[in-house]
């Protein structure tokens, strides 16, 4: 890992689009980076430049604006902010749909994700979790968000530069977690980038599934939700359809397969992420065997573990892999909804201390 130990901090408030500025001026090291990872996986996965994927992007410009014409005002405001074109910042937000436009199988980054209700926790908080597992060469792309927006809840999360929905919680105690799923086919419809940034801008945990099935989804995804009241929900996203699974004893898990049999049939990741299954399980059992004691701690400690190493629910680059297809943990993140603060890493959990955000 280079550079520094912790990812940078970047506080943004106004108007969308001065929100996106600010993102796009104070993070615009991390913004190019993110451009830069792009152009050579978009290369390597499905031989298309980065002149065709900003092309295709521009297919997400009407859904984006009918969904939220504020979140299109920002990503324009962060084009402007890194002095590069917006079709750049749409293609990172569309990233993993404009690779589907080619045919190819979206890429498989692992990641396993948990979130525990008070009846499992040990103070009587509700904690949300999880390790994001993708290119090594992202780690230096990540920021730390905290954005105040008008009308809408404020938001903390942990972003690629020029990403302007991922992982975090909102000031209304509402906090998301993403897996990648796959699903046959190549539908149209709203970037899951987008949808992560809809459910944060969401009050209640019913307005975050409305925010994510109000209109057709153009990639399969994993979102976990879960909210300070005490509950938490997994909702498996499919194109055109979705189930939601509730936790059981407090606890529950995700990681990169569909687990709803209605849904099974059209996963097209249970072969390309064949460590899915390990991962989920092994985490799920790690946790219950603090059913009623889990605190951060417990947390930390589940996700630096190795067992199936190097595809553990720590992941490592694995050397026997492809350059161009090898994955590790790029962030992990531990999300009190209750206390509303995160704990983050800036790589594998297990090679740093987790820092403290509020």
């Amino acid at each position: 890992m280079s550079g520094s130990k912790e990812f940078i901090t970047i506080e943004a408030e106004g108007s969308a689009y001065e929100i996106g500025f600010a993102h796009g001026t104070l993070g615009k090291k991390q913004v190019l980076n993110s451009i830069n990872t792009y152009k050579v996986m978009f290369k390597d996965y499905s031989n298309l430049s980065w002149d065709l994927a900003k092309e295709r992007s521009r297919a997400y410009i009407e859904p984006i604006q009918n969904y939220d014409k504020d979140i299109m005002e920002e990503i324009r405001g962060v084009a402007e902010g890194a002095g590069v074109d917006i079709e750049d910042i749409l293609a990172l937000n569309a990233r993993s749909e404009v690779i589907m436009m080619t045919g190819s199988a979206v890429p498989s980054g692992g990641c396993t994700s948990c979130a525990i209700t008070p009846e499992s926790t040990l103070s009587g908080n509700t904690i949300l979790a999880q390790n994001w597992d993708w290119k090594g060469d992202q780690i230096e792309s990540m920021v730390v968000l905290k954005i105040k927006q008008k009308n809408k809840p404020n938001i903390t999360m942990i972003t690629e530069g020029g990403i302007i929905g991922k992982i975090g919680f909102n000031s209304c105690g509402l906090g998301v977690c993403l897996n990648a799923l796959g699903m046959k086919g190549n539908p149209k419809g709203l970037p899951l980038h987008v949808i992560l940034r809809g459910i944060l801008n969401s009050e209640k945990i019913s307005d975050a599934i409305e925010r994510i099935n109000s209109v057709q989804n153009a990639c399969a995804a994993n979102y976990l939700i879960a909210h300070k009241v005490g509950e938490a929900l997994d909702v498996e996203k499919a194109p055109g359809d979705f189930d939601v699974l509730y936790p059981v004893d407090g606890i529950i898990t995700h990681s990169n397969h569909f687990t709803v049999d209605r849904l099974k049939p059209n996963d097209t990741l249970r072969l390309m992420a064949s460590d899915s299954y390990m991962r989920k399980g092994r985490s799920d059992k790690l946790l219950r065997q603090y059913k009623g004691k889990i605190d951060i701690n417990v947390v930390k400690s589940v996700l630096r573990d190795h067992a199936d190493y190097p595809d553990a629910i720590c992941r490592h680059t694995d050397p026997k892999d492809d350059p161009g297809l090898a994955h590790c943990t790029v962030f992990s993140i531990i999300m009190d909804l209750s206390a509303q603060q995160m704990y983050v890493t800036k790589g594998a959990p297990c090679e740093s201390e987790y820092q403290l955000i509020k």
